[in-house]
Protein backbone atom coordinates (compact mmCIF):
# COMPACT_ATOMS: atom_id res chain seq x y z
CA UNK A 1 0.00 0.00 0.00
CA UNK A 2 2.82 2.12 0.93
CA UNK A 3 4.43 1.49 -2.12
CA UNK A 4 1.73 2.23 -4.90
CA UNK A 5 1.15 5.57 -2.48
CA UNK A 6 5.01 6.24 -3.34
CA UNK A 7 4.78 5.75 -6.96
CA UNK A 8 1.99 7.57 -7.42
CA UNK A 9 3.01 10.88 -5.48
CA UNK A 10 6.03 10.00 -8.12
CA UNK A 11 4.30 10.16 -11.25
CA UNK A 12 2.59 13.86 -10.16
CA UNK A 13 6.00 14.97 -8.86
CA UNK A 14 6.98 14.31 -12.57
CA UNK A 15 4.10 15.72 -14.15
CA UNK A 16 4.27 18.82 -11.76
CA UNK A 17 7.62 19.45 -13.27
CA UNK A 18 7.39 18.90 -16.70
CA UNK A 19 3.96 21.17 -16.20
CA UNK A 20 6.76 23.39 -14.61
CA UNK A 21 8.72 23.12 -17.47
CA UNK A 22 6.45 24.12 -19.94
CA UNK A 23 4.99 27.12 -18.35
CA UNK A 24 8.43 28.02 -18.73
CA UNK A 25 9.33 28.05 -21.82
CA UNK A 26 6.33 29.49 -22.83
CA UNK A 27 7.15 32.70 -21.16
CA UNK A 28 10.59 32.80 -22.94
CA UNK A 29 8.65 32.29 -26.16
CA UNK A 30 6.71 34.88 -27.44
CA UNK A 31 3.75 33.93 -29.10
CA UNK A 32 4.45 33.72 -32.91
CA UNK A 33 2.14 36.03 -35.31
CA UNK A 34 -0.25 34.36 -37.34
CA UNK A 35 1.19 35.08 -40.98
CA UNK A 36 4.84 34.00 -39.43
CA UNK A 37 6.32 30.65 -41.27
CA UNK A 38 8.11 28.09 -39.62
CA UNK A 39 12.27 28.57 -40.10
CA UNK A 40 13.31 27.42 -43.85
CA UNK A 41 14.72 23.76 -43.84
CA UNK A 42 18.27 22.64 -46.18
CA UNK A 43 15.69 20.45 -47.23
CA UNK A 44 13.02 22.76 -48.61
CA UNK A 45 15.41 25.13 -50.95
CA UNK A 46 16.73 24.65 -54.42
CA UNK A 47 20.14 26.61 -54.39
CA UNK A 48 20.73 26.32 -58.17
CA UNK A 49 23.59 29.50 -58.32
CA UNK A 50 26.80 30.17 -56.43
CA UNK A 51 27.43 33.91 -57.14
CA UNK A 52 30.83 35.81 -57.17
CA UNK A 53 31.62 39.16 -56.58
CA UNK A 54 30.16 41.89 -53.79
CA UNK A 55 29.87 45.72 -53.53
CA UNK A 56 33.16 47.88 -53.76
CA UNK A 57 32.49 51.09 -51.97
CA UNK A 58 34.71 53.85 -52.19
CA UNK A 59 34.27 57.84 -50.99
CA UNK A 60 35.74 61.10 -52.53
CA UNK A 61 34.74 64.65 -52.46
CA UNK A 62 32.92 66.49 -54.94
CA UNK A 63 34.04 70.38 -56.04
CA UNK A 64 36.70 72.38 -54.23
CA UNK A 65 39.08 70.35 -51.37
CA UNK A 66 41.07 73.73 -49.99
CA UNK A 67 39.59 75.45 -47.79
CA UNK A 68 40.65 78.69 -45.91
CA UNK A 69 41.29 79.19 -42.08
CA UNK A 70 38.62 80.42 -39.43
CA UNK A 71 35.92 79.63 -42.18
CA UNK A 72 32.89 76.93 -42.14
CA UNK A 73 32.00 74.87 -45.43
CA UNK A 74 29.84 72.03 -46.64
CA UNK A 75 31.34 69.16 -47.56
CA UNK A 76 29.30 66.99 -50.66
CA UNK A 77 30.99 63.11 -49.91
CA UNK A 78 29.68 60.74 -52.05
CA UNK A 79 29.99 57.03 -52.09
CA UNK A 80 30.09 54.99 -54.66
CA UNK A 81 29.69 51.31 -55.27
CA UNK A 82 32.12 50.07 -57.69
CA UNK A 83 31.11 46.44 -57.10
CA UNK A 84 31.29 44.06 -60.25
CA UNK A 85 29.40 40.51 -60.46
CA UNK A 86 32.64 37.90 -61.47
CA UNK A 87 30.51 34.64 -61.99
CA UNK A 88 27.59 32.48 -61.36
CA UNK A 89 28.65 29.09 -60.51
CA UNK A 90 26.11 26.44 -61.32
CA UNK A 91 25.26 24.13 -58.21
CA UNK A 92 22.22 21.73 -59.12
CA UNK A 93 21.94 20.54 -62.49
CA UNK A 94 19.05 19.38 -64.43
CA UNK A 95 18.60 16.41 -65.91
CA UNK A 96 16.29 14.51 -68.68
CA UNK A 97 14.87 11.57 -68.65
CA UNK A 98 16.36 8.70 -70.03
CA UNK A 99 13.74 7.44 -72.50
CA UNK A 100 13.91 3.58 -74.17
CA UNK A 101 13.03 3.80 -77.54
CA UNK A 102 13.07 1.16 -80.37
CA UNK A 103 13.31 1.08 -84.57
CA UNK A 104 10.46 -0.97 -85.99
CA UNK A 105 9.28 -1.03 -89.60
CA UNK A 106 6.21 0.65 -90.69
CA UNK A 107 4.22 -0.06 -93.39
CA UNK A 108 3.14 3.42 -95.45
CA UNK A 109 2.38 2.77 -98.93
CA UNK A 110 2.47 -0.78 -101.56
CA UNK A 111 4.62 -0.40 -104.93
CA UNK A 112 2.53 -1.32 -107.75
CA UNK A 113 5.44 -1.80 -110.14
CA UNK A 114 7.49 -4.30 -107.76
CA UNK A 115 4.14 -5.32 -106.29
CA UNK A 116 5.67 -4.91 -102.81
CA UNK A 117 5.11 -2.70 -100.07
CA UNK A 118 6.87 -0.18 -99.36
CA UNK A 119 8.27 0.19 -95.73
CA UNK A 120 10.40 2.52 -93.37
CA UNK A 121 12.66 2.43 -90.27
CA UNK A 122 10.70 5.10 -87.42
CA UNK A 123 12.01 5.56 -83.71
CA UNK A 124 8.96 4.78 -81.45
CA UNK A 125 8.27 5.67 -78.01
CA UNK A 126 6.25 3.75 -75.75
CA UNK A 127 3.38 5.05 -74.06
CA UNK A 128 4.42 4.53 -70.47
CA UNK A 129 7.20 5.92 -71.33
CA UNK A 130 5.89 9.01 -72.75
CA UNK A 131 3.90 9.41 -69.60
CA UNK A 132 7.21 9.60 -67.62
CA UNK A 133 8.64 11.94 -70.09
CA UNK A 134 5.64 14.34 -69.82
CA UNK A 135 6.17 14.88 -66.14
CA UNK A 136 9.83 14.97 -65.84
CA UNK A 137 9.49 17.46 -68.85
CA UNK A 138 6.82 19.74 -66.67
CA UNK A 139 9.05 19.31 -63.70
CA UNK A 140 11.97 20.62 -65.31
CA UNK A 141 10.20 23.39 -66.85
CA UNK A 142 9.41 24.17 -62.88
CA UNK A 143 13.23 24.04 -62.15
CA UNK A 144 14.16 26.29 -65.32
CA UNK A 145 12.02 28.92 -64.29
CA UNK A 146 13.50 28.48 -60.41
CA UNK A 147 16.45 28.27 -62.18
CA UNK A 148 16.07 31.71 -64.27
CA UNK A 149 14.75 33.06 -61.29
CA UNK A 150 17.67 32.88 -59.07
CA UNK A 151 19.62 33.84 -61.41
CA UNK A 152 18.16 37.55 -61.56
CA UNK A 153 18.28 37.67 -57.85
CA UNK A 154 21.92 36.58 -57.47
CA UNK A 155 22.92 39.21 -60.23
CA UNK A 156 21.77 41.62 -57.34
CA UNK A 157 24.61 40.53 -55.10
CA UNK A 158 26.75 43.66 -55.54
CA UNK A 159 23.73 46.01 -54.25
CA UNK A 160 25.06 47.47 -50.64
CA UNK A 161 22.40 48.02 -48.79
CA UNK A 162 21.30 49.34 -44.86
CA UNK A 163 24.04 51.63 -44.90
CA UNK A 164 25.58 53.02 -41.86
CA UNK A 165 28.02 55.78 -42.77
CA UNK A 166 29.81 58.32 -39.97
CA UNK A 167 32.33 60.86 -40.38
CA UNK A 168 34.97 61.97 -38.05
CA UNK A 169 38.34 63.78 -38.04
CA UNK A 170 40.87 63.20 -35.80
CA UNK A 171 42.45 67.02 -35.83
CA UNK A 172 41.08 69.30 -33.48
CA UNK A 173 40.85 71.98 -36.00
CA UNK A 174 38.47 70.55 -38.22
CA UNK A 175 34.76 70.42 -36.34
CA UNK A 176 31.97 68.25 -37.80
CA UNK A 177 28.63 69.57 -37.14
CA UNK A 178 26.83 68.44 -34.59
CA UNK A 179 24.33 65.98 -35.54
CA UNK A 180 26.03 65.92 -39.16
CA UNK A 181 28.53 62.87 -38.71
CA UNK A 182 25.86 60.11 -39.18
CA UNK A 183 23.79 59.14 -42.62
CA UNK A 184 21.84 56.43 -42.96
CA UNK A 185 21.53 54.91 -47.14
CA UNK A 186 19.07 52.83 -47.94
CA UNK A 187 21.13 51.24 -50.65
CA UNK A 188 24.02 52.00 -53.33
CA UNK A 189 23.43 49.58 -56.36
CA UNK A 190 26.39 48.75 -58.04
CA UNK A 191 27.94 51.89 -60.57
CA UNK A 192 25.77 54.22 -58.75
CA UNK A 193 26.44 56.24 -55.99
CA UNK A 194 24.68 58.75 -53.20
CA UNK A 195 25.97 62.16 -52.10
CA UNK A 196 26.14 62.90 -48.19
CA UNK A 197 26.21 66.62 -46.83
CA UNK A 198 28.61 67.04 -44.40
CA UNK A 199 28.98 70.66 -42.65
CA UNK A 200 32.29 71.29 -40.74
CA UNK A 201 34.29 74.18 -39.52
CA UNK A 202 38.09 75.27 -40.14
CA UNK A 203 39.67 76.95 -36.71
CA UNK A 204 41.35 80.25 -37.45
CA UNK A 205 44.66 79.05 -35.86
CA UNK A 206 45.04 75.80 -38.26
CA UNK A 207 48.21 75.44 -40.10
CA UNK A 208 48.06 75.26 -43.48
CA UNK A 209 48.53 71.41 -44.70
CA UNK A 210 46.20 67.76 -45.45
CA UNK A 211 43.31 66.32 -43.14
CA UNK A 212 42.01 63.63 -43.18
CA UNK A 213 37.75 62.70 -42.59
CA UNK A 214 37.35 59.24 -42.04
CA UNK A 215 33.79 57.85 -43.49
CA UNK A 216 33.16 54.38 -41.92
CA UNK A 217 30.40 52.14 -43.43
CA UNK A 218 28.62 49.02 -41.72
CA UNK A 219 26.53 47.69 -44.44
CA UNK A 220 24.95 44.17 -45.86
CA UNK A 221 24.95 42.61 -49.59
CA UNK A 222 22.99 39.71 -50.50
CA UNK A 223 25.27 37.12 -50.48
CA UNK A 224 23.09 33.95 -51.61
CA UNK A 225 19.56 33.50 -52.89
CA UNK A 226 17.42 30.22 -52.25
CA UNK A 227 14.34 29.22 -54.12
CA UNK A 228 11.85 27.59 -51.96
CA UNK A 229 10.94 23.76 -53.16
CA UNK A 230 7.23 23.33 -53.97
CA UNK A 231 5.05 20.66 -52.46
CA UNK A 232 4.66 17.60 -53.73
CA UNK A 233 1.79 16.92 -56.08
CA UNK A 234 -1.31 14.79 -54.65
CA UNK A 235 -2.92 12.15 -56.36
CA UNK A 236 -5.59 14.67 -56.25
CA UNK A 237 -3.68 16.90 -58.75
CA UNK A 238 -3.44 20.06 -55.77
CA UNK A 239 0.26 21.01 -55.78
CA UNK A 240 0.96 23.01 -52.26
CA UNK A 241 3.79 25.01 -50.97
CA UNK A 242 5.44 25.29 -47.79
CA UNK A 243 5.94 29.21 -47.95
CA UNK A 244 4.39 31.91 -49.31
CA UNK A 245 7.37 33.38 -50.64
CA UNK A 246 9.19 32.19 -53.85
CA UNK A 247 12.92 32.26 -52.10
CA UNK A 248 14.98 33.14 -49.20
CA UNK A 249 17.93 36.19 -49.05
CA UNK A 250 21.28 35.12 -46.70
CA UNK A 251 23.27 38.47 -46.04
CA UNK A 252 26.40 39.31 -45.17
CA UNK A 253 27.94 41.98 -43.49
CA UNK A 254 31.31 44.24 -44.06
CA UNK A 255 32.26 47.10 -42.33
CA UNK A 256 34.85 49.62 -44.40
CA UNK A 257 36.76 53.00 -43.72
CA UNK A 258 37.62 55.13 -46.54
CA UNK A 259 39.53 58.51 -45.72
CA UNK A 260 38.67 61.54 -47.89
CA UNK A 261 41.25 64.28 -47.88
CA UNK A 262 41.13 68.38 -47.64
CA UNK A 263 43.48 70.73 -47.70
CA UNK A 264 43.42 74.40 -45.43
CA UNK A 265 45.51 76.90 -47.52
CA UNK A 266 48.48 78.83 -46.20
CA UNK A 267 46.82 82.46 -44.96
CA UNK A 268 47.27 85.60 -42.56
CA UNK A 269 45.41 84.87 -39.32
CA UNK A 270 45.14 88.23 -37.14
CA UNK A 271 44.70 88.76 -33.24
CA UNK A 272 44.16 91.91 -31.16
CA UNK A 273 47.27 91.51 -28.90
CA UNK A 274 46.62 94.70 -26.43
CA UNK A 275 43.64 97.21 -26.38
CA UNK A 276 44.29 100.37 -24.18
CA UNK A 277 41.77 102.57 -23.45
CA UNK A 278 38.21 102.74 -21.64
CA UNK A 279 35.01 103.96 -23.53
CA UNK A 280 32.55 106.51 -21.44
CA UNK A 281 28.98 106.90 -21.54
CA UNK A 282 28.36 110.50 -23.39
CA UNK A 283 31.93 110.61 -24.58
CA UNK A 284 34.42 110.19 -27.02
CA UNK A 285 37.10 108.09 -26.29
CA UNK A 286 40.59 106.88 -28.16
CA UNK A 287 40.75 103.15 -27.83
CA UNK A 288 44.13 101.69 -29.46
CA UNK A 289 44.04 98.04 -30.59
CA UNK A 290 47.33 95.69 -31.55
CA UNK A 291 46.82 93.73 -33.99
CA UNK A 292 49.34 90.73 -35.00
CA UNK A 293 49.74 88.85 -37.78
CA UNK A 294 49.57 85.21 -35.95
CA UNK A 295 49.25 83.13 -39.39
CA UNK A 296 51.68 81.73 -42.07
CA UNK A 297 51.28 84.28 -44.60
CA UNK A 298 52.31 87.61 -45.18
CA UNK A 299 49.30 89.56 -45.54
CA UNK A 300 50.01 92.79 -48.40
CA UNK A 301 47.56 96.21 -48.31
CA UNK A 302 45.73 94.65 -45.52
CA UNK A 303 43.00 96.90 -44.14
CA UNK A 304 40.58 96.94 -40.85
CA UNK A 305 36.96 97.74 -39.98
CA UNK A 306 35.09 97.93 -36.99
CA UNK A 307 31.18 96.92 -36.82
CA UNK A 308 30.00 98.98 -34.39
CA UNK A 309 26.33 99.07 -33.03
CA UNK A 310 24.25 101.58 -31.16
CA UNK A 311 25.38 102.82 -28.45
CA UNK A 312 28.35 102.78 -30.10
CA UNK A 313 30.18 104.83 -33.15
CA UNK A 314 33.04 106.54 -34.81
CA UNK A 315 34.24 108.53 -37.04
CA UNK A 316 36.92 106.17 -37.87
CA UNK A 317 35.89 102.91 -38.71
CA UNK A 318 38.38 101.62 -40.91
CA UNK A 319 42.23 101.70 -41.53
CA UNK A 320 44.94 100.44 -43.25
CA UNK A 321 47.62 98.27 -41.65
CA UNK A 322 49.86 97.89 -44.62
CA UNK A 323 51.96 94.61 -45.14
CA UNK A 324 52.11 92.69 -42.39
CA UNK A 325 54.49 89.42 -41.86
CA UNK A 326 53.86 86.48 -39.62
CA UNK A 327 54.65 87.69 -36.00
CA UNK A 328 54.60 91.64 -37.01
CA UNK A 329 52.31 93.85 -35.11
CA UNK A 330 50.89 97.52 -35.87
CA UNK A 331 48.30 99.57 -33.70
CA UNK A 332 45.30 101.13 -34.94
CA UNK A 333 43.66 104.64 -32.67
CA UNK A 334 40.19 104.22 -33.07
CA UNK A 335 37.81 107.34 -31.64
CA UNK A 336 34.66 105.76 -30.31
CA UNK A 337 31.96 108.01 -29.33
CA UNK A 338 29.25 106.59 -26.64
CA UNK A 339 25.81 107.82 -26.22
CA UNK A 340 25.02 108.54 -23.01
CA UNK A 341 22.66 106.30 -22.31
CA UNK A 342 25.08 103.44 -22.40
CA UNK A 343 25.47 100.85 -19.54
CA UNK A 344 28.53 100.19 -18.27
CA UNK A 345 29.79 96.74 -19.27
CA UNK A 346 32.06 95.28 -21.83
CA UNK A 347 31.13 95.51 -25.07
CA UNK A 348 32.70 93.07 -28.19
CA UNK A 349 33.05 94.63 -31.54
CA UNK A 350 33.97 92.47 -34.38
CA UNK A 351 36.69 93.67 -36.25
CA UNK A 352 37.31 92.07 -40.07
CA UNK A 353 40.03 92.41 -42.10
CA UNK A 354 41.07 91.83 -45.30
CA UNK A 355 44.04 91.84 -47.53
CA UNK A 356 46.26 90.72 -50.63
CA UNK A 357 48.61 87.71 -51.09
CA UNK A 358 51.68 87.30 -52.89
CA UNK A 359 49.84 86.33 -55.99
CA UNK A 360 47.92 89.75 -55.38
CA UNK A 361 44.44 87.55 -54.64
CA UNK A 362 41.91 89.22 -52.48
CA UNK A 363 41.42 87.77 -49.01
CA UNK A 364 39.14 87.72 -46.04
CA UNK A 365 41.15 87.25 -42.61
CA UNK A 366 38.83 84.93 -39.77
CA UNK A 367 36.95 87.87 -37.68
CA UNK A 368 38.45 88.90 -34.56
CA UNK A 369 36.22 90.61 -31.52
CA UNK A 370 37.33 93.54 -29.67
CA UNK A 371 36.85 93.78 -26.11
CA UNK A 372 36.04 97.66 -25.42
CA UNK A 373 34.97 98.24 -21.40
CA UNK A 374 32.22 101.01 -20.68
CA UNK A 375 33.07 103.29 -17.38
CA UNK A 376 29.97 105.68 -16.61
CA UNK A 377 31.48 108.50 -14.80
CA UNK A 378 29.30 109.45 -11.92
CA UNK A 379 26.26 111.80 -12.09
CA UNK A 380 23.52 112.45 -9.67
CA UNK A 381 20.68 112.80 -12.33
CA UNK A 382 20.68 109.26 -12.85
CA UNK A 383 17.39 106.89 -12.66
CA UNK A 384 19.07 104.78 -9.91
CA UNK A 385 20.81 107.81 -7.79
CA UNK A 386 17.01 109.44 -7.61
CA UNK A 387 15.25 105.86 -6.95
CA UNK A 388 18.00 105.59 -4.03
CA UNK A 389 16.84 109.62 -2.90
CA UNK A 390 13.14 108.75 -2.93
CA UNK A 391 14.05 105.78 -0.79
CA UNK A 392 15.70 108.30 1.78
CA UNK A 393 13.37 110.87 1.79
CA UNK A 394 10.66 108.20 2.87
CA UNK A 395 12.81 106.80 5.47
CA UNK A 396 13.54 109.94 6.69
CA UNK A 397 10.38 111.04 6.90
CA UNK A 398 9.22 107.69 8.94
CA UNK A 399 12.15 108.58 11.00
CA UNK A 400 10.86 111.99 11.93
CA UNK A 401 7.34 111.00 12.47
CA UNK A 402 8.17 108.47 14.75
CA UNK A 403 10.23 110.68 17.03
CA UNK A 404 7.84 113.62 16.69
CA UNK A 405 4.72 111.01 17.95
CA UNK A 406 7.26 110.18 21.02
CA UNK A 407 7.81 113.43 22.32
CA UNK A 408 3.88 114.61 22.14
CA UNK A 409 3.46 111.29 24.05
CA UNK A 410 6.67 111.62 26.72
CA UNK A 411 5.16 115.52 26.91
CA UNK A 412 1.80 114.78 27.88
CA UNK A 413 2.95 112.74 30.19
CA UNK A 414 5.05 114.84 32.33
Amino acid sequence: MNKSKFEKSKKTARFCCLLAAALILLSICPPAAADNFLPVMSSDTLDYYAGYGEPELSASLRGNNEFDKGKSAVLQISIANKGQLEKLVYREYIRPANLSSEDIEIFDEYDIANSEPITTSRKVIYLEDYLFYSQEFRNMTIQKSLADAEMRIEAGRTTAVSLNVQFDCDSPYIEIGTGSDYVFIDAIQSGAYRVAVLPIGVSPNTPAGEYIINVTVDYQYPSNAMMIRSGATTDAGFTTFLYSDSYIQEFESRNVVMQVPIYVSRGAVFEATEINGTISAGKTKTVSVTYTNIGDEKAYNAECKLSLMYPLSSAKHKALLGDLAPGESTTIDFPITSHSSAIAKVYGVNSDIRYYDKDDRLKIAPSIKLDMEMNNPFTIFTFKNALIGVLFLIVLSLVYDYSKSHKKKKGGGD
